[in-house]
């Protein structure tokens, strides 16, 4: 009985460390794609929501500017006292309540107070107002294509940096094995010094500079481990999401090249950028607003109808009428309002087409100077990794030298400093190409 407990209990606790181990290896290091990532930041941003909600606004102006085509119905409840003569009478009228007695000359001029509801249904249907509406339901539809491209270029900045932070701890992991080999030949180092001391081929300066080469080799690793979490963080920060330093990272740093010419994605840019195309919007916009503001020269056409029932009691129907009109506008003069409106509306026309004259100017220089730190961060890899073979080789070469003597230790501590720069050297060339690559395709508008 002991031992059948005994092998319960055992089978028990294993289970348990069996199941902790699966949430271990489920939770412990959950792996993270830049498509995941960035997926993650377009759910969470901040800077998307409040763009999406200036779309949904833009697209209410879209239903209120094709409101001036429809007509405008109302039902309204009046009530009124008055004992003067004109609108008594009226009263008694307007409630076909009238009397032969009621036009005696002293019950006319001083009347008792008299009462009455009138409810009224009334509609006005507009007939033509110079092209308003259709001039504003064009200004709302242009508004609402702008709000979107707007949202679009939102959306590239919050990709962009996601990238650069996901790019971020790629690098940052990057330093840190570079700082562990760094550390594991500075160790080498010091027992090279340290064997040569014994011997008594060297002095102990030597020795005590390997030590302190050995030391800041470490502090490297050490603020690499940092680098890490920083760049953990920041990622985290750009997904908009807490903080956590568990992410398995997938992929690595790899070279990229260009894949279209200058004259080819200078062309997506003037076609594709988000702000651009959304600038060219709002100059239509504003060139359709000087038609706007001319509008108001022309005549305009209306008509008008209602019912009103009017009574002595609330919505009574004692008294029922009935009226339909046709209201022809036409401003001639204004006091030159309508005039300072349209050159209004020109020069903020005009100030627009400047505007977006500069900035296909600036998009042409930002794709310039992309493509060109792209080619740029290119050749810079193929250098760099050339570098790195050749201190690796020359590291080497000096420790061998100095086994037999032939060599200082400044020599080579000379060397591995070399091999570090060339080890670091290749990494940021192979974060500044991504990233690169990546600003061309944000200045292009393509990402």
């Amino acid at each position: 009985m002991y031992e059948h407990r005994n092998i319960i209990l055992l089978s028990a606790g294993l289970f348990l460390l069996l199941t902790f181990a699966v949430v271990s290896v489920v939770y412990a290091g959950e792996a993270l794609t830049l498509d995941q990532a960035i997926e993650t930041a377009l759910r969470n941003n901040p800077g998307l929501k409040a763009a999406d909600a200036q779309v949904e606004a833009a697209g209410a102006g879209v239903l209120r500017s094709n409101s001036g085509f429809l007509p405008k119905v109302t039902l309204s409840e009046t009530w009124s006292k008055s004992d003067n003569p004109l609108m008594v009478f009226g009263t008694k009228l307007n409630q076909e309540t009238v009397s032969p007695a009621d036009f005696n000359p002293s019950v006319i001029n001083n009347p008792d107070p008299a009462s009455n509801y009138n409810t009224r249904f009334a509609m006005v249907q507009p007939v033509f107002n110079g092209g308003k509406e259709y001039l504003g339901a064009k200004q709302a539809k242009l508004a609402r294509e702008a709000a979107a491209q707007d949202r679009n270029r939102t959306r590239q900045e919050t990709i962009i940096s996601v990238i650069k932070a996901y790019y971020g701890v790629q690098l940052a992991r990057e330093y840190r094995k570079v700082a562990v080999q760094s550390l594991a030949t500075s160790v080498e180092n010091v027992k090279l010094a340290e064997a040569r001391f014994k011997a008594g081929a060297v002095l102990q300066s030597d020795l005590l500079r390997a030590k302190v080469q050995e030391a800041e080799v470490r502090e490297m690793v050490t603020r690499s481990e940092n680098g890490v979490k920083l760049a953990m963080a920041n990622l985290s920060f750009a997904m908009g999401v807490p903080d956590r330093s568990d992410y398995e990272i997938e992929g690595a740093l790899s070279p990229k090249d260009p894949g279209e010419d200058l004259g080819a994605v200078t062309g997506e840019a003037l076609a594709l950028r988000p702000d651009l195309v959304s600038l060219n919007l709002n100059r239509k916009n504003a060139e359709t607003g000087v038609s706007q503001a001319r509008s108001d020269f022309i005549p305009s056409l209306n008509l008008m109808g209602q019912v009103d029932w009017n009574s002595t009691r609330p919505a009574g129907d004692d008294a029922k009428s009935w009226a339909v009109m046709a209201v022809l506008q036409w401003n001639l003069f204004d006091g030159l309002v309508t005039t300072a409106n349209v050159r209004q509306a020109a020069a903020n026309a005009g100030r627009v087409r400047a505007l977006e004259d500069q900035m296909k100017a600036a998009v042409q220089l930002q794709v310039k100077q992309a493509y060109y730190t792209f080619q740029s961060s290119r050749d810079r890899i193929a250098v760099s990794a050339s570098s790195v073979q050749e201190a690796e080789e020359g590291l080497r070469i000096v420790q061998k030298r100095y086994e037999v003597g032939m060599t200082t230790f400044v020599d080579v501590l000379g060397a591995e400093s070399a091999l570090i720069r060339a080890r670091t050297n290749v990494l940021q060339a192979l974060y500044d190409n991504n990233i690169a690559e990546a600003d061309l395709k944000l200045a292009a508008g393509t990402l």
